[in-house]
């Protein structure tokens, strides 16, 4: 099969950005009050990148926020449907469908169960189950389900749920790619950035190679003491001009805004690492995504599951600025940084 022409950072979001409109676009026509629940309050930027992804292409396809939002652990059924009576639920997408984070797993389930004639659209999601026992019963649970769609980032995924589950499966790229071509927020300031998992996710690397001095290791979990609780304020001094609207702001009000004041912190700050950085090397997909959305020059390493080769391979391969092949080691990786000719302007 012939490779696909190169593209530049503009080109390709664009085509990303059109093909999840083709694919999501006609399930929300006619809706009005939806919730968008499984906020990801973590410091985890991929995750927020793809929450802020959601709310941006809501707002712009339905011109308006959620009715309802809420993390896995506040989720109140009696609040939920005093506001969404009879509009669907959307899901945050990411990488938590399957057994290996099983809190937003067994939340996801718990929603299937408890509104079986209720529209529930899985947002793009990649599939990963270890247990043959885990995935019978999310089966169970999702084949009794009439209204669930399920939306996924790779062909992998696209496999399993096929061959598993009854409900409706389309193949989706991430809702980050809704936040469109970025600008550096930040100087360049590294020559190279080795952004590398520190989760359960990763891959323990035996015998890392010598790292040049220009070199600089990190993960993107770290993040301001205190920053949610600060954040909390300013979502209360933002909803308190609903006052001058003749209504009170009510907790989901505050809520609402807090969670978009915690995940566009949350992207400004991944923004400001890759973006400070000439050369990246990675095995965070939403780092790659980054890459993409700021057009740096980067290599990708797999997470311990494959799940960025597969999703390179359904949609970001064509971009002019990844290496490739795909790396499968870190001195791989580095070959190719060393043998790049300025990766970016640091003037």
């Amino acid at each position: 099969m012939a490779e696909k022409p190169m593209k530049d950072s503009r080109s390709l979001i664009t085509e990303l950005q059109n093909e999840i409109d083709r694919v999501i676009g006609p399930h929300l026509e006619g809706v009005e009050d939806f919730a968008l629940v499984d906020f990801p309050n973590h410091s985890n930027v991929g995750d927020s990148a793809i929450w802020l992804g959601e709310e941006t292409y809501l707002q712009k396809k339905l011109g308006r926020a959620p009715s309802y939002v809420c993390t896995y652990d506040t989720w109140s059924k009696e609040e939920f449907e005093r506001a969404v009576p009879a509009g669907p639920i959307l899901i945050h997408g990411g990488g938590n469908f399957g057994d290996l984070w099983p809190s937003h797993q067994e939340f996801r389930l718990r929603l299937l169960s408890e509104f079986p004639d209720r529209q529930i659209i899985q947002m793009p999601q990649t599939i990963h189950f270890s247990s043959a026992a885990s995935l019978k019963r999310a089966a169970d649970i999702i084949n009794s389900h009439k209204k669930f769609r399920i939306l996924v980032r790779d062909v992998q995924s696209l496999k399993i749920a096929t061959k598993e589950f009854t409900a409706p499966v389309d193949l989706c790229p991430d809702m980050a790619f809704c936040l469109g071509a970025q600008s550096s927020p930040a100087a360049i300031t590294r020559k190279l950035l080795l952004l590398l998992r520190t989760d359960h996710e990763k891959v323990e690397r035996k015998g890392f190679p010598p790292l040049p001095n220009v070199a600089v290791v990190e993960d993107w979990l770290v993040e301001q003491r205190g920053l949610g609780k600060w954040l909390f304020v300013k979502a209360l001094l933002e909803t308190a001009p609903l006052v001058l609207k003749g209504r009170k702001p009510s907790g989901l009000d505050v809520r609402i805004r807090w969670f978009h004041l915690l995940a566009s912190n949350r992207v400004a700050r991944g923004m400001r690492q890759v973006g400070s950085s000439a050369y990246v090397i990675t095995d965070r997909l939403h780092t790659h995504i980054f890459c993409v959305l700021l057009n740096v020059p980067h290599s990708v390493l797999d997470n311990n599951y494959g799940k960025i080769s597969t999703f390179v391979d359904a949609w970001s391969k064509p971009f002019e600025k990844l290496s490739r092949p795909l790396s499968t080691s870190v001195a791989e990786a580095l070959a190719k940084f060393l043998g790049s000719s300025a990766p970016r302007d640091q003037g």
